[in-house]
């Protein structure tokens, strides 16, 4: 079951500490638009925990990036491994729930999660969008899918220098004691960048750009 994870941690991971100092992250892996870093930190028991930041600049707004988190019909092509992704409203304005579903290759099970998405703009194009597991009505429990839960992170926007717009995912996972790190790793590193290299795609095409 430990494996599952692996599958779908490019978007989805654990929180220990999102707001600890990220001077000492290492960097991993890097083309010429998207970094990815890396530290490990002391978790709740005791235990070293694998934090994750990935950096990088789109030629976009806020507004953009938003509508896309919303797109139900997007959702799938920016998740790793996503078989679906919908979005249900709240009564809050500047939340809205995410659902979505992993598909996992047989024997295993498929996994899904169900998130509050929470927005806040801040000073000029500004932003930060957190999430964290919930659980809605809307969206029960399936047979055979293991549901994620413990989930929080955040999204941070602001105006980059060359006048487009860098986003920062910041985002801390368990490490799983049965896996070792010269399996685990290279397939949480390539699923994120896989997820940040969609999504910047994606807020550059025409319909997006111009938001």
């Amino acid at each position: 079951m430990e494996r599952l994870q692996l599958f779908c941690i490019g978007s989805l991971m654990v929180i220990r500490s999102l707001f600890a100092d990220t001077s000492d992250f290492k960097l991993v892996k890097q083309n010429d638009a998207i970094a990815l870093y890396e530290r490990w930190i002391p978790g709740a028991d005791g235990e070293n925990v694998r934090e994750i930041k990935a950096v990088f600049r789109v030629k976009t707004a806020v507004p953009a990036v938003v509508k896309l988190f919303k797109d139900q019909a997007k959702g799938r092509q920016w998740n790793t491994n996503a078989s679906d992704y919908k979005i249900a409203s709240t009564p809050e304005a500047g939340r809205w729930i995410t659902y979505i579903r992993y598909a996992i290759p047989w024997p295993m099970d498929d996994q899904d999660c169900c998130l509050l998405y929470m927005y806040q703009p801040t000073a000029g194009n500004q932003a930060e969008i957190r999430f964290e597991s919930t659980t809605d009505h809307r969206f029960p429990p399936f047979n055979k899918t293991t549901r994620i839960t413990g989930t929080r992170g955040k999204w941070m926007m602001e105006p980059a220098s060359d006048g487009q717009l860098k986003i920062t995912y910041l985002v801390t996972t368990d490490r799983s004691k049965k896996i070792p790190r010269w399996v685990s790793d290279p397939i949480i590193h390539d699923n994120l960048f896989k997820t940040m290299t969609k999504f910047k795609g994606l807020l550059e095409n025409d319909g997006y750009a111009k938001q």
